[in-house]
């Protein structure tokens, strides 16, 4: 018997934040797991294809990554996705998957990080307890990227459970989802009066695996950002450009769904 974890992400083609984020959760894995082939997998073509031209590394596409573990020996296989929730891009993942059961004597395929209401909690935990001593009593947005899967309804479902463990007004808005920021300065703007809002710190972060694209431009950026729109309100607001795979309690969740699938074998 020779086992393999597979991590399968969207991919980023910032190596700064790739590094932080996702190849510690790959180090995270490679500790707990030192048994294990461990290899990752992204699913985007396109940054799959940047990364090569640009810096010459082969990062595999999942197909070619569960050939390779194959080839390699690997006779059960746990594929672990980064992906937050269980939308669009996980679910392709899944459809991939199961093409290749024939390849392992066992394939499973653990949850992404909100793939129980049990996550939620834990979550919530994982990042308050990391940013408490930074946001203080301030307003806490956190930028998701969003769906037009159902699963879009796993932020606001993290949004309460933020609110529960913290007592403190956090909000999460998304890039392509149905709560967009203007809808967060919304509510926001009912709590405080133009003339006081000078005085309300505002911190914008990523709810996303690496603080990437999205979090450079649409969440930092100085036109139609976040950032910018929170401050035309009148707020005083930064952005702390940190994915969600700087956090070692987001790490500890990722491991725990690895191991519950590798017991599930058992």
């Amino acid at each position: 018997m020779k086992k393999g974890v597979l991590i399968v992400s969207f991919g980023t083609t910032y190596k700064d934040t790739r590094e932080k984020n996702i190849d510690r959760i790959e180090q995270a894995v490679r500790q707990e797991k030192p048994d294990c082939m461990v290899l990752q997998a992204y699913s985007s073509d396109r940054v799959r294809d940047i990364i090569k031209k640009r810096d010459g590394i082969d990062i595999p596409g999942i197909k070619d990554a569960l050939e390779r573990m194959a080839e390699s020996g690997v006779t059960h296989l746990t594929v672990l996705p980064t992906h937050v929730i269980d939308g669009i891009e996980n679910n392709k993942m899944k459809q991939i998957i199961k093409q290749y059961r024939p390849f392992f004597q066992t394939l499973k395929t653990a949850d992404p990080l909100l793939g129980k209401e049990e996550d939620y909690g834990f979550v919530a935990k994982a990042l308050w307890d990391s940013l408490e001593e930074e946001v203080k009593d301030g307003v806490l947005i956190f930028m998701g990227h969003g769906s037009y899967h159902e699963a879009d309804n796993c932020y606001e479902k993290m949004e309460k459970a933020l609110r529960e463990y913290s007592g403190k007004e956090i909000y999460i808005a998304t890039v392509e989802g149905s709560t967009s920021i203007e809808d967060v300065i919304e509510r926001m703007n009912m709590g405080y009066e133009q003339q006081e809002r000078k005085t309300v710190r505002v911190v914008i972060t990523p709810f996303m695996l690496v603080a990437g694209d999205h979090a450079v431009n649409d969440m930092a950026g100085d036109e139609d950002s976040f950032l910018s729109k929170v401050k035309a309100q009148g707020y005083e607001a930064e952005c702390i450009l940190k994915g969600l795979g700087e956090y070692e309690g987001i790490h500890l969740i990722y491991l725990q769904h690895l191991e519950k699938e590798d017991k599930d074998k058992q």
